[in-house]
């Protein structure tokens, strides 16, 4: 089901009996990774303290609620290869993140939602729309550009930028050449030598 701008998301239901009660998205984040690595259905996922609740108006679920919010949501599949050229596969609810630094290199970000942090990186990013927001920061663009988009990012007022790019699509390749560190939800991973990022559409159902 995608949720589409202007447009009420999700439906009143009653909590369901096997639901989950994670405290972040990044708690979410492993229990969805676990259940899908065992190739098991994802249960219904209710988070506390989420910062992809604010793409949705939200300030996260009211763990004690009998009826509540249910929405199916995309995730996005992140396959890499860190330096012991092992492969791993991790599920993304909110972004999968590719950085060096924030002052210098490339930056590739696949997002679910506009939020990195209290940045609102992709202003027009919206969940669950059937695609994910890549957004690229080129590696010529200099401290000082970058000093002053860092302060618009709060208001997302950073863009339009020539050195900064958003398109939307349902998987990618990155050039990680450079061997960026990968951001999971706001965990960190060691630095990666391969990275794919693949949409999962409708692959869990959040509940608010």
């Amino acid at each position: 089901m995608t949720i589409r701008k202007n447009e009420n998301w999700g439906a009143t239901a009653a909590r369901p009996e096997n639901l989950v009660i994670c405290e972040t998205d990044e708690a979410a984040s492993q229990l969805a990774t676990d259940f899908y690595l065992q190739q098991k259905s994802i249960p219904p996922i209710a988070i506390t303290r989420s910062n992809l609740s604010r793409a949705l108006g939200t300030k996260g679920a009211d763990a004690k609620s009998q009826n509540m919010q249910a929405t199916p949501f995309d995730l996005i599949e992140v396959t890499f290869v860190d330096a012991s050229k092992t492969q791993q596969k991790v599920l993304a609810l909110g972004y999968g993140l590719l950085r060096k630094s924030w002052w210098r290199g490339d930056i590739v970000a696949a997002m679910n939602t506009s939020f990195i942090g209290d940045w609102d990186c992709a202003p027009r990013s919206h969940p669950n729309d059937g695609k994910f927001d890549l957004l690229t920061v080129n590696s010529d663009m200099n401290p000082s550009q970058r000093l002053i988009a860092s302060r618009r990012l709060r208001l997302g007022t950073h863009l339009p930028h020539p050195q900064i790019s958003v398109k939307q699509l349902t998987s990618f390749e990155a050039d990680c050449s450079a061997k960026p560190n990968l951001y999971i939800d706001n965990c960190k991973f060691a630095c990666v030598n391969q990275c794919k990022f693949r949409l999962l559409p409708d692959a869990l159902t959040l509940y608010w």
